[in-house]
């Protein structure tokens, strides 16, 4: 079965934000950083309870390589995968706390 992706309005925002960020330190590293996410969604979709839970409902695919502080925050439903967060783990933790289910 293929579940469609949906991300929350605050995670597509940190995720272009951070888009935005990285090609301001690097041109193309943007890109890269997209690239990279991409891969964990993929791996998401392939197999998302291989991911540990962070909450009850809400669980946690970590980047690697150059992004290994960012975590990609998602839970789970019978039609789709909902993205609550690309977090940067150098942000405080207080700000994602209240998304997690």
């Amino acid at each position: 079965m293929t579940r469609d992706i949906i991300f929350a309005s605050v995670a597509r925002h940190e995720f272009d934000e951070a888009m935005l960020w990285h090609d301001e330190q690097q041109p193309g590293l943007g890109d890269e950083f997209e690239t990279e996410v991409n891969h964990v969604i993929e791996e998401i979709l392939k197999k998302p309870e291989r991911f540990r839970f962070a909450s009850l409902e809400t669980r946690k695919a970590r980047l690697l390589g150059r992004f290994h502080r960012y975590s990609i925050y998602f839970y789970v439903q019978s039609d789709h995968i909902g993205i609550v967060s690309v977090f940067d783990g150098a942000r405080n933790p207080e700000e994602l706390k209240h998304r997690l289910k």
